[in-house]
């Protein structure tokens, strides 16, 4: 039950449903899964583990802000692991995951034609979690989890794909990345990925500055 709930939490916080520097009251939280405050308080443990939440003595447990800093260090770090899983996708991947890579590919292309950023972020992140899923490495898929919910993913990439144009420059990039994929090229898929993940560090810097903390 404590991971079933701290894994929940977890997807509040990365979707935004459970906003920076909430308070999270045991009580609700236990009334709300439906148990008693013991597992609770052992998932909050372990999301203050994952960097998720702050316990404060006499003051409760509070959603973490990231800082700016923290957020551009992440993001340096995705930049290693979605680098490698490029890599080992482009050659683990079977027909399957290819498949269904290029299927998500032409449902981004229809909402970045459409303007639709909500539609676009979300095919984003299934293409991200299909490449992750083609390199076949658990401890890595592990690792890329943990990334995702330290960044607040469904939130920052709203935040970058709202930038003007970058929908336009962010399915290029993909375009790149899918295509070494398919020709088996893990040297290009590696540049690629780490060249969408680096450009949309740089895209970020400038929104975090305003919306966090430095």
């Amino acid at each position: 039950m404590k991971d079933a709930i701290a894994r929940q939490l977890r997807q509040d916080i990365a979707s935004g449903t459970i906003a920076y520097g909430e308070k999270l009251s045991e009580a609700r939280l236990a009334q709300r899964f439906g148990v008693s405050r013991m597992p609770v308080r052992e998932a909050l443990k372990e999301l203050e583990s994952a960097g998720f939440v702050t316990i404060e003595h006499r003051r409760g447990t509070f959603v973490k802000r990231l800082s700016r800093h923290e957020i551009l260090d992440l993001f340096e770090v995705r930049e290693a692991v979605e680098g490698m899983a490029a890599r080992l996708c482009a050659n683990r991947a079977n027909n399957e995951i290819v498949a269904l890579i290029d299927e998500v590919m032409v449902e981004m292309a229809a909402a970045a034609q459409a303007g639709d950023t909500d539609g676009y972020s979300a095919t984003d992140e299934r293409l991200h979690q299909l490449i992750v899923k083609g390199a076949s490495n658990d401890r890595l898929t592990d690792h890329y989890r943990l990334l995702v919910h330290q960044l607040h993913r469904g939130l920052l990439s709203s935040i970058v794909t709202r930038r003007e144009g970058r929908m336009e420059r962010s399915l290029a990039e993909h375009r790149a990345i899918v295509l070494a994929i398919r020709a088996h090229d893990a040297d290009a898929a590696e540049r690629a990925m780490r060249a969408h993940v680096q450009q949309g560090r740089f895209e970020l810097a400038d929104e975090v500055s305003v919306k966090f903390a430095l």
